[in-house]
């Protein structure tokens, strides 16, 4: 298969709303204009997904939408045991009237505020501050959380087509390297301490309602270098690209397909992962499995965010193998109406 890469500024959607050219991208590229997305009232989806590593604790932050409802959360998980705290605001029918950055990486200030709440994702040129704040006697919250973000690392960005015209996907999948910051929640206190990874997970478009995928990631310090990997399958038409790629000290290296091997009847069994160019081989031991049902309105999604201990290698172009011993990271099966 020959991934059709895209190196320079495209728009996305021609004048019927559909993409003009499929492909993959080191950058964001594509130049996507919302005024161009012809889907009915209720068919766009835009988000900014961020998860953050803070030793045996998860952080999940999402400002997002699916037009007829808006989910502003954070999410403070224990990968131990389980324990869970959750901060929650949904805003009915909001169409296409969020602020929702075009561009990932453009500076903004994503600002959503309500009765008793604050909560911003402000992205600079080399830092991204994520804050949430909540004066609830019962419940307070108290987060900031700050990303360096590095203007000349590569990321994962993927525009996929699917079937109907008019439906699109744009992707942009980047790790963050050196957390610092607090989070306060649910009487939980966790610090940062510079030592952690972070993943964006930026979302653009339009979809069937009906949808299953896989989606593997994970970041850590690597050999005394800066290690990442995004996989996927199963979402959209990948004839022309998939979102195989890893990472190492900021370059962005293209995987091909892959071949998994896992029992589909156990999810805590091995997880074989082998792309087919033979530059990458990852098992996943697994550990705990995030299983989480969301049933709101029309939305109807279940997912198995399964979390564990990946050990393998992945080769450079140069022959340079990394090799890696017990990341922590993620694969997820989502089955999703929505």
């Amino acid at each position: 298969m020959i991934q059709h890469e895209i190196t320079s500024p495209t728009p996305l959607l021609d004048s019927e709303g559909n993409l003009r050219e499929p492909g993959y991208a080191r950058q964001m590229h594509f130049k996507f204009n919302r005024e161009q997305v012809v889907a009915k009232p209720f068919g766009l989806k835009e988000w900014d997904f961020y998860q953050i590593g803070l030793g045996k604790w998860l952080l999940q932050l999402v400002i997002g939408h699916v037009s007829y409802m808006a989910n502003y959360s954070a999410t403070l998980l224990s990968l131990e045991s389980g324990e869970r705290h959750e901060f929650r605001r949904l805003q009915p029918f909001v169409m296409r009237n969020l602020p929702m950055p075009l561009d990932p990486n453009e500076p903004h200030e994503l600002r959503m505020s309500g009765r008793n709440y604050l909560m911003e994702f402000v992205t600079e040129p080399e830092r991204r501050t994520l804050r949430l704040v909540s004066g609830k006697k019962s419940s307070p919250v108290d987060i900031e959380i700050i990303l360096p973000h590095i203007p000349r690392d590569e990321a994962m960005v993927i525009a996929t087509p699917f079937d109907k015209p008019g439906q699109f996907y744009l992707n942009c999948k980047e790790h963050f390297y050196g957390v610092t910051g607090h989070v306060r929640l649910g009487g939980k206190e966790v610090l940062a301490t510079g030592q952690e990874t972070a993943l964006l997970d930026w979302g653009r478009g339009v979809w069937p309602f009906h949808q299953e995928w896989f989606w593997g990631c994970g970041s850590g310090f690597v050999n005394g270098g800066r290690f990442g990997f995004n996989i996927g399958w199963g979402f959209g038409d990948l004839s022309k690209a998939s979102e195989n790629m890893f990472f190492w000290e900021g370059k962005a290296y293209k995987l091909g397909h892959l071949k998994v091997e896992r029992d589909p009847k156990n999810y805590m069994a091995p997880w074989h992962f082998v792309s087919d160019d033979g530059l990458f081989d990852m098992t996943m031991t697994p550990i705990f499995d995030n299983d989480t049902k969301t049933k709101v309105l029309f939305v109807d999604n279940r997912c198995h965010q399964v979390f564990g201990n990946f050990k393998g290698w992945a080769k450079l172009p140069d022959g340079q193998v990394i090799k890696v011993e017990n990341l922590l990271a993620f694969c997820e099966h989502a089955v999703n109406n929505w």
